[in-house]
């Protein structure tokens, strides 16, 4: 048993280093994802893939319209919230995985980092949320992790030093080869 009915102020403690613990462990088998964003003080770049995520809003809204059935065939990615892009900047979820199949994030190794999208249409946003609802098991759960490539919390964590001691300006001149500026 998890707690003693004499001792009510330790039953949550109890429960709560239980419930931390029971979370450690789940987030140390869950699928990461290790993602670099723009340097600092960055704000053209930043400016940028903010307006591009717009744009893809609009291309989203558009791509509804020509085709109203869409919205139906995706509908369990909407249960929790209508699907856009901007929000996405604080909150990824599975949008992470449409965004990657847009170009604003590419893989680099194990790793993602933060790009600008050559092109952002309707039908190739159409195309990446119909494979995201196709990961959906017959449990109602989607596995966006079927569509990047995942780590482990510690490889994640690893990564995250690797940059951490890698010249920053290496990592730009990374990101510029992603996006065929050199």
């Amino acid at each position: 048993m998890l707690w003693q009915e004499s001792h009510p102020s330790s039953d949550w403690t109890i429960s709560s280093t239980w419930a931390q613990k029971m979370n450690d462990e789940i987030a140390a088998e869950a699928p990461w994802v290790s993602v670099e964003g723009p340097g600092p003080g960055d704000a053209e770049f930043l400016g940028r893939w903010l307006l591009a995520a717009v744009e893809a809003d609009h291309a989203l809204q558009e791509q509804f319209r020509k085709n109203p059935g869409l919205r139906q065939q995706i509908s369990r990615l909407e249960v929790l919230c209508l699907l856009e892009f901007s929000p996405a900047v604080d909150e990824w979820g599975e949008i992470f995985t449409v965004m990657t199949e847009l170009g604003f994030f590419r893989l680099s190794g194990d790793r993602y980092q933060m790009t600008i999208p050559q092109e952002v249409s309707g039908s190739r946003i159409e195309s990446a949320l119909l494979r995201l609802a196709a990961t959906e098991d017959e449990g109602y759960f989607l596995h966006p992790e079927h569509l990047v490539t995942c780590l482990t919390k510690l490889e994640a964590r690893k990564w995250q030093l690797r940059l951490e001691r890698l010249p920053w300006m290496q990592r730009v001149a990374d990101r510029a080869v992603l996006l065929g500026e050199v």
